[in-house]
């Protein structure tokens, strides 16, 4: 077998290192294996649900769990983008595996719901199963024939956003907000989150935190009209209701900062505009512009710690397992 080695303290001690990172590639594996591979892959598999201990459901008992109103049951499809749009269980989310593992609260939102993890041959829907396990997460399951049989859904998931249809708002396309630019008649608010913004955002746009619209609104001027903006538009709707009632003439970006850009308009980088603080989301070293070594290796004094902190520790969950 191929030897597998980890490399010390990751792409920071990389960095630290005094070598280059890479930044923006989009190599992958190829999607098709041969055929001895996946006969590997799925002995593997055997191995790796046996050591850790992975249940498996089936489709009937999956639709008893989804029809109980007292626990929420999350279904996650753990393949890669292309697959899950290409055909999916009705009801599932597109969650990849090792991005599951790495951010599950950006996934799942319930601590301590059962989860049920999906995929074509059942390999990376158990490897994914059983770092969840390790993780000590309490139920955890994976789906026996997913896919086999099942009637499919094409297409990316669209959440269903409550309050969204409530929040009637007066729009504006990006050919109507550049004419309001270039007449001065209006401010533009954007509600994404500080490093998006920093990252690009439209020209003279103010940022600003939505829970924070009561306060942080006295820093911005008024003007004809207040435009507000996010991402894809979406915050920004939610919120017009509210800027309104403070007395501003609120109009909608249609689609947000992304069909700005998508008309290859004009974008701002920097925190230019400010009417609230950073600290509206956690800031990895990498995200710092400046002193980011400083930060790696206070971060990597952290990580490297957890494990006596874990020893020290008499309520965490996690469990030994027997050696491969």
């Amino acid at each position: 077998p191929n030897k597998v080695v980890a490399l010390e303290n990751g792409t920071m001690g990389w960095h630290l290192a005094g070598f280059q990172l890479e930044y923006g590639n989009d190599r992958r594996f190829p999607d098709q294996l041969s055929e001895d591979a996946k006969a590997k892959a799925k002995a593997v598999r055997e191995r790796v649900a046996k050591r850790f201990g992975v249940p498996t459901c089936d489709h009937d008992q999956l639709a008893a769990w989804r029809a109980e109103a007292g626990r929420t049951t999350y279904v996650l499809d753990v393949r890669n983008p292309e697959e899950f749009i290409g055909g999916h269980l009705e009801g599932s989310r597109h969650a990849p595996g090792g991005q599951l593992v790495q951010a599950w609260d950006r996934y799942v939102a319930v601590l301590g719901a059962r989860i049920v993890l999906a995929c074509d041959d059942g390999v990376r829907a158990t490897m994914t199963a059983s770092w969840l396990v390790q993780m000590g997460w309490p139920e955890v399951y994976v789906l026996e024939n997913a896919l086999d049989g099942q009637p499919l859904v094409r297409g990316a998931h669209k959440p269903k956003i409550y309050g969204l249809d409530a929040a009637a708002a007066e729009t504006v396309t990006v050919e109507g907000l550049e004419r309001m630019i270039a007449d001065k008649v209006c401010v533009i608010i954007d509600l994404a989150d500080s490093l998006t913004y920093r990252d690009g955002h439209i020209p003279d746009a103010w940022f600003a935190v939505r829970a924070r619209l009561k306060d942080s609104i006295k820093k911005i001027p008024d003007a004809r009209y207040t435009v507000l903006t996010s991402p894809d538009g979406v915050l920004a709707q939610l919120a017009a209701p509210e800027l309104r009632a403070m007395g501003r003439h609120v109009a909608v970006l249609v689609d947000g900062t992304e069909a700005w850009k998508a008309a290859r308009k004009e974008m701002q980088t920097g925190f230019t505009h400010m009417a609230d603080e950073t600290n509206d989301v956690w800031y990895r070293p990498y995200d710092m512009d400046d002193a980011q070594e400083g930060a790696m290796k206070q971060y990597l004094s952290w990580e490297i710690n957890l494990v006596n902190q874990l020893e020290r520790d008499g309520t965490t969950r996690f469990k030994k397992f027997p050696q491969a």
